[in-house]
């Protein structure tokens, strides 16, 4: 993430739920640069033109799924350390287990508490301590 006082971190949210868009508008929007899509394919072409300083990429929405993307990202050297959270409704440790295989940084299951999600989007663009 880039060290500048003015710069707002870029979130890139895909999400094929536009209830689940409107959640994310309203958690982060007086905070960062929010991108939002609702299928693969644009998540794949907004990440093309540009990396976002974090991806929060549901699992489940229109081809290519939120675990080929990851798997995808982590195969770049472009965006190899991208923070990426994956997003499900899916919460058996069989889905968390495939969606860590992927290279997520943080798999979160639905619904989820919005302080915590919060509090984890901060740490992650905050980066090491």
């Amino acid at each position: 993430m880039t060290t500048d006082a003015n710069h707002r971190p870029r979130l890139l949210i895909a999400d094929d739920e536009p209830t689940n868009r409107a959640i994310y508008v309203e958690l982060f929007e007086d905070r960062y640069e929010l991108e939002l899509v609702g299928d693969g394919q644009s998540c794949l072409e907004r990440l093309a033109a540009a990396t976002p300083d974090l991806l929060i990429l549901d699992v489940a929405m229109p081809a290519p799924d939120g675990i080929q993307i990851c798997a995808e990202l982590r195969a770049s050297a472009s965006t190899a350390t991208l923070p990426i959270v994956l997003v499900s409704g899916y919460a058996s440790e069989s889905d968390r287990a495939r969606g860590l295989a992927a290279g997520a940084t943080h798999y979160v299951s639905k619904p989820f508490d919005l302080f915590a999600f919060e509090a984890l989007v901060e740490q992650l663009l905050a980066g090491p301590p």
